[in-house]
């Protein structure tokens, strides 16, 4: 059964900013980028919300990047990641990625940097869960969406990530097989510590280094904002 996306305003998202809650001291602000002119169009968190790597499109009609978002940078207290990706057109290959590790690269695999580095994907129009070490070709959870241009939006917070409309959700709180957030295991990096999450745009998280994930890129996405709760 393929799940129809419906578009969603980001716009009409960025109006209902102000008039959402602060969890403690958790910012109210936003990030948000349009990857087809290849520009941050605001960043009032820039604290929790970073670019760390930004390129051409291997389609060439599209930047890519990849975000980290700090849920405990600056000293804030936020535990969830609001995120909203939209497509423009069909897309092509691999269009986002979303981890707890900076060398997530899509097919569960990754590099050693954390123990813990559970990472969603899509790739064309099937989104996968994976969870940690799984192995890869049998992920956690996997679904067809039809995303021509059209819009999803993702929660992320510590064992638990939703999607949608139409909404569905994925929590692990017993088996801790999910997000780690906060990641404090004895032998995560200490650089990594903390409430970390990466997010690849028309790429995965780390296509940079590693031979197998050198052609783990695509092309599709066109805006993505991001805001804290």
């Amino acid at each position: 059964m393929r799940s129809k996306a419906r578009t969603l305003s980001l716009s009409l998202a960025l109006g209902l900013i102000a008039a959402g809650a602060a969890h403690a001291a958790c910012p109210t602000g936003a990030f948000l980028a349009d990857l087809k002119i290849g520009a941050v169009l605001l960043n009032t968190i820039p604290g929790q919300v970073s670019v760390t790597t930004s390129g051409a499109s291997v389609c060439g009609a599209a930047r890519e990047a990849v975000l980290k978002i700090d849920l405990l940078g600056s000293g804030a207290t936020c535990t969830r990641a609001n995120i909203v990706a939209e497509w423009e057109g069909l897309p092509k290959d691999w269009t986002l990625n979303i981890g707890d590790s900076p060398t997530n690269n899509g097919f569960a695999g990754d590099s050693g940097t954390t123990v813990n580095d559970a990472e969603l994907w899509i790739l064309n129009e099937r989104m996968s869960i994976a969870n940690n070490g799984l192995s890869p070709d049998n992920p956690l959870y996997g679904q067809d969406l039809s995303l021509t241009d059209s819009s999803l939006a993702f929660v992320v917070k510590n064992q638990y990530v939703s999607w949608g409309q139409p909404y569905s959700f994925l929590q692990t709180p017993a088996s801790k097989q999910l997000f780690a957030l906060p990641d404090n295991d004895a032998a995560t990096a200490a650089s990594e510590k903390g409430s970390k999450i990466y997010v690849g745009l028309n790429r995965v998280v780390d296509s940079i280094t590693g031979a197998a994930s050198l052609g783990r890129r695509g092309c599709g996405l066109r805006r993505v904002m991001v805001t804290l709760q």
